[in-house]
């Protein structure tokens, strides 16, 4: 068992480049007793990660992300006609036709979403203990299957608690009991099952996956015919639409911008 967490630690280890699909599934309800059962457990106060937009119409949510992932610090997310590209320092967030486009320090591709945290599983270890991992087969690739649960308190870190709980997030391993499929050659996960007393609540599965093919620049770019805007100009038709005139503002100047956005409100 230590071979494979040290695995799962490495992760994404050798791994150069991977595209497909992210396909993940919840149910909120069992979510929600997911979140009771674990804040009972460790004693946190499950009222405080009910955050805004939680709430779906339905209680089953399904749905599928494109991706194509260069690393460490070059990917492209597509989901519900979304885009969010990410070259180095430069990146673009918004849709097909019209995307703003920002400079900065690399975000951490751990940080991406549901990619992140399947190619970089390494930091919840910690909060799990594990079975024993038998060898399996998924996806065209080998890979080990192991079953695991929460660490009893007092051994579990509390940031892994709140991620098997989904935090506010939703996007991360959530359920009481956990089946994994660790890639073996690179340690991603290539599959979780989370699941409340034996009843499934939460599947994240990479399907359709190609790894270490070549991915051209292009990939990484803003998407072909989009209309790109800069920061300034999405910040500018905010404010605007605050009723501030955003010429009396130096969008440069964080503090003025926030006494501005206050002053708004």
């Amino acid at each position: 068992m230590g071979e494979l967490l040290a695995l799962v630690r490495r992760a994404p280890g050798p791994l150069q480049t991977l595209s497909g699909a992210v396909t993940t599934w919840m149910h909120h309800d069992r979510i929600d007793a997911v979140r009771e059962r674990l804040a009972d457990l460790y004693g946190f106060d499950v009222a405080s990660l009910r955050g805004p937009g939680l709430i779906e119409e339905s209680p089953e949510v399904h749905a599928t992300a494109y991706v194509v992932v260069a690393l460490p610090d070059r990917w492209r997310i597509v989901e519900r006609g979304h885009v969010e590209v990410r070259d180095r320092a430069r990146s673009w967030s918004g849709t097909t036709t019209l995307v703003t486009e920002a400079w900065g320090e690399p975000s951490p591709l751990g940080e991406a979403g549901v990619i992140g945290i399947c190619l970089y599983p390494g930091r919840l270890v910690a909060g799990l203990d594990f079975d024993t991992a038998e060898p399996g087969e998924l996806q065209g690739r080998d890979c080990w299957v192991v079953d695991a649960k929460p660490r009893s308190p007092g051994e579990a870190p509390p940031g892994t608690v709140l991620a098997f709980s989904g935090g506010r997030r939703l996007n991360e391993f959530v359920g009481v009991e956990h089946r994994f499929w660790f890639d073996a050659a690179t340690g991603i996960v290539l599959r979780h099952e989370g699941a409340i007393d034996g009843v499934p609540c939460s599947t994240i599965e990479l399907t359709d996956i190609r790894v270490d093919r070549t991915i051209g620049s292009a990939e990484f770019e803003a998407p072909p015919g989009a209309v790109v805007r800069a920061p300034h100009e999405l910040l500018r038709d905010h404010l605007a639409g605050l009723g501030v005139d955003p010429d009396a503002v130096d969008l440069d100047d964080p503090a003025q911008v926030r006494r501005a956005l206050r002053g708004a409100l």
